[in-house]
């Protein structure tokens, strides 16, 4: 999981859950252009991806990446 990834998952677990993309662009936690890898955390199974409402949120999934990311000695 890169930085950015790791930046944009830990914020989606603060939200716990549905975020516009519209919020998720000026949120503070996340750099300038973290939100441009929610393509990336979708297609790995890591968010959910509402197209309609144009949101994402975590997966257990991602929970999960983000868990072995942050604490890589707890891996299963």
């Amino acid at each position: 999981m890169t930085t950015e990834q790791m930046r944009l998952m830990t914020h989606l677990d603060h939200v716990g859950g549905w975020i516009t993309l519209y919020e998720l662009s000026g949120a503070t936690p996340l750099a300038q252009d973290d939100d441009l890898f929610v393509p990336s955390v979708v297609a790995r199974g890591w968010a959910d991806h509402d197209p309609v409402g144009a949101a994402v949120r975590i997966t257990n999934e991602g929970r999960s990446a983000l868990e072995d990311s942050v604490f890589p000695q707890r891996r299963r």
